[in-house]
């Protein structure tokens, strides 16, 4: 089962972020239905958080609601982030969430990032703030991000943010299964097969069929460290099947972030680090 958590922060009953998010999440869950995998969805408005994450901030107590927020993202298969962008920036309000959340709760999770300003000036507030702060917490930030201004909010063809929105949520899609294989039955099944030394058929890089025996066959063994049956997450049609990702990577993630940084155990005893 995918997870898929998004955290907007629309100022507004009914504004442009919410709207987006929206339409952002609803397209992911499509991607990954299409690609055979249950999900289910979680939207989280930072708004109503406001007042629970300026208390953690002056008194360093969580509220309920606030923990329940923090504990959506940390068991996410995937996560949606949309700031609305005042003066070249994201809202405050919306980078304080994440600047509050445990730092290892979006380890190895692949998130899609989103803004939404008045014009398109205001475009690379995203990379320029939320990608550095997303690779701080060790999520996965995908290349490819969606902004929306108001002149897209026309509608037709000329603005064309539906179709932005498809590529970005296919790519989300695409790298949350490679992490989390067990997600659709068929790529559990293939795993399964190739570990019990079941032949297989697949494709090579260019997409064209291999034969029994092939090298595609030979690299779905227990012996190999990758998993060449999982598709590629990128763009690239000719990009086939795919030998980069190591197997167990989205478990070892999941370890990640239930690990304590500040466990005595896994800290350097300082005289290690002189040399002593």
């Amino acid at each position: 089962m995918i997870e898929i958590v998004a955290v907007s922060t629309g100022l507004s009953e009914d504004s442009t972020t919410t709207r987006l998010a929206q339409r952002m999440l609803a397209s992911t869950e499509g991607a990954f239905a299409a690609r055979g995998a249950e999900v289910t969805t979680t939207h989280i408005n930072v708004r109503t958080l406001a007042k629970a994450l300026v208390d953690l901030t002056v008194s360093g107590f969580p509220a309920r609601e606030l923990e329940e927020a923090f504990a959506a993202v940390k068991r996410a298969s995937a996560v949606i982030t949309v700031a609305p962008v005042y003066k070249a920036a994201p809202a405050g309000i919306h980078t304080l969430f994440w600047q509050l959340i445990d730092d290892a709760s979006l380890a190895g999770t692949p998130v899609l990032l989103g803004g939404t300003g008045g014009t398109p000036r205001h475009s690379l507030a995203a990379e320029s703030t939320l990608r550095p702060m997303i690779a701080y917490l060790k999520g996965y930030a995908l290349p490819t991000s969606v902004f929306a201004a108001t002149d897209d909010w026309g509608g037709g063809e000329q603005a064309g943010l539906d179709r932005r929105i498809t590529q970005a949520t296919d790519e989300l899609a695409e790298l949350a299964l490679a992490l989390n294989p067990a997600a659709v039955g068929t790529q559990q099944d293939t795993v399964a097969e190739a570990a019990s030394g079941a032949r297989l058929t697949g494709t090579s890089a260019t997409g064209a069929p291999q034969a029994e025996g092939s090298a595609v066959e030979a690299s779905a063994t227990d012996s190999d460290a990758y998993a060449r049956d999982i598709p590629y997450a990128g763009p690239a049609e000719e990009s086939g099947r795919s030998a980069i990702t190591p197997r167990g990577l989205g478990d070892r993630a999941r370890e990640e972030r239930g690990r304590d940084e500040f466990d005595p155990a896994s800290v350097t005893p300082f005289s290690a680090l002189l040399g002593g």
